[in-house]
């Protein structure tokens, strides 16, 4: 069994503080994400979280953890259940349907598949058998074929969204009814309505309450208790804060989860995303129009614990970063490709203390990452690097070196490895990725609505301030000059001729 190759701090929900990860037993670690509720579509937010716990999951993975990792499906649900009627069809086929939908989705943007993908109604015999448990144990109560969970018998109710329950009791926003003994009560099994799918049960045929189905499928897939759980921020409450007590209530064991990780929203424009709103941006628009990795780029890049603005700056930040990654790999495999020259006493220094550099960044990025998955910190490192790399290679006599042979090779290495393995960015052709995001940017416009011309027209305006230099036109050509900037082009000249990129 491999042994973790650093110590991991991870910020725990529960206490609010970052905390050393003590696994349950010793190099191995259990990891439940909650998934989609699968009656539509998911938006970006959605697969914010996904990518998040696709995360986690490569991090814990390289650093040498046996994870054992379960995302699910939610498959049975209100919202489903309207969706099917409202296209007169059965809630399977309306499931089947967007799990797929939503597969592609992760498949799109290279998510790795978990050990174990779960579905709620493939596991309605260990709900029953854990909502036995729980009323065994005293924690719950039949009323008209209903199971309710009693809040009031479980001690410690309200330690992870730390709400005091008097308080929540004074602002509860339930729907009243007679059958609670206490109005925070909730629904363990639901009895069957007319029109609704239902299954056999102790207390009569009827479905699962939402909560449930986390508690026993994490208890199916990985015990009584685990290391990790993961999910949105607006599910700590009531969803998790619910599934502990469950849990607790049926195995008797303390704590169900050692430690809770919990993602941040996507704002559009400073605004919370939500369907109520009417500004949901799906998951499958994004990734159509601008691609996996400017996707995986801008959800991943921030701290899972920060809130993400999508807006124009952000999504533009994204673009140039990728672009400086793509850049960069592309310089490094032309050196690789070519013919090495003689040696250079101070191109070889150089680059040494390059490859230096890229041993001692390797080691600062996971040092980001070993601490609570700090991909600001490991990507500000890499793009140092990127700059250090950018400057060595411009240094005189430093191309087609043996040391540049070295330089390339040790930050590809980086690239596939933390950058690439991790993160799961920077892995595709340069060249090829390089056109596509000029493409993107060129349908862009920029801050008061200008659209930057596209390459074509760039290629044009280069070559007619080419001629009008050399006719001695300078004017005109300093008009070229500023009217490109003005539309988002910076042009460049160099020893080999003039170059462009976008501002």
């Amino acid at each position: 069994m491999a042994t973790p190759i650093r110590e991991i701090v991870l910020t725990n929900s529960m206490s609010g503080k970052k905390e050393k990860l003590h696994t349950l037993k010793p190099g191995k670690l259990t990891l439940y994400s909650c998934g989609p509720t699968v009656y539509g579509f998911i938006h970006i937010g959605n697969l914010r979280a996904a990518l998040v716990s696709d995360l986690f999951f490569r991090y814990l993975k390289k650093a040498g953890y046996a994870v054992t990792y379960v995302r699910n499906y939610t498959d049975v649900d209100d919202k489903i259940i309207k969706r099917a009627h409202e296209e007169n069809t059965t809630l399977e086929e309306i499931t089947k349907k967007y799990i797929l939908e939503v597969e592609k989705d992760y498949s799109s943007v290279g998510m790795i598949d978990p050990t174990h993908k779960t579905t709620v109604t493939a596991h309605i015999p260990h709900i029953v058998q854990m909502i036995e448990k729980i009323l065994k144990n005293g924690h719950a109560y039949v009323v008209e074929g209903e199971v309710l969970f009693s809040i009031q018998s479980f001690k410690g109710y309200g330690k992870l969204s730390h709400k005091n329950i008097d308080e929540l009791m004074a602002g509860a926003r339930v729907e009243v009814s007679e059958k609670k003994k206490n109005p925070l009560d909730f629904t363990l099994w639901k009895p069957a309505k007319s029109g609704e799918p239902a299954w056999d049960s102790p207390w009569g045929k009827g479905r699962p309450g939402w909560h449930i189905e986390c508690s026993a499928m994490s208890s199916r897939w990985l015990g009584d208790q685990i290391d990790l759980h993961h999910g949105g921020e607006d599910l700590a409450f009531p969803h998790h804060e619910n599934e502990i007590a469950q849990s607790e209530a049926a195995s008797g064991k303390s704590p169900f989860v050692s430690y809770w990780l919990h993602n941040a929203f996507v704002n559009l424009s400073n605004e919370k995303m939500s369907k109520s709103l009417g500004n949901v941006m799906l998951a499958r628009d994004f990734i159509t129009k601008y691609g996996a990795e400017v996707s995986r780029y801008l959800l991943l890049s921030p701290h899972y614990r920060s809130i993400i603005d999508f807006n124009e700056e952000t999504l533009e930040h994204a673009l140039v970063a990728l672009h400086r990654v793509y850049e960069a790999k592309a310089k490094a495999l032309d050196l690789r490709g070519a013919k090495i020259g003689a040696s250079n006493p101070n191109a070889e220094a150089l680059w040494n203390l390059f490859v230096t550099s890229c041993e001692k960044t390797r080691d600062t990025m996971a040092a980001h990452l070993a601490n609570d998955f700090n991909v600001p910190g490991c990507l500000a490192d890499f793009f140092v690097l990127i700059r250090d790399f950018n400057r060595t290679l411009a240094s005189r006599g430093a191309e087609n070196t043996p040391g540049a042979l070295k330089g390339a090779a040790a930050l590809i290495c980086i690239m596939e490895d933390e950058v690439g393995g991790i993160l799961g960015i920077g892995k595709s052709e340069p060249k090829s990725m390089l056109k596509e995001l000029t493409r993107i940017r060129s349908e862009r416009s920029i801050g008061d609505g200008t659209v930057r011309p596209a390459d074509e027209e760039i290629q044009q305006l280069i070559q007619a301030r080419a001629n009008a230099r050399q006719s001695k036109q300078f004017e005109e050509a300093d008009r070229i000059r500023k009217d490109l900037e003005s539309r988002g082009v910076r042009i460049k000249d160099n020893a080999g001729g003039t170059t462009w990129e976008y501002i």
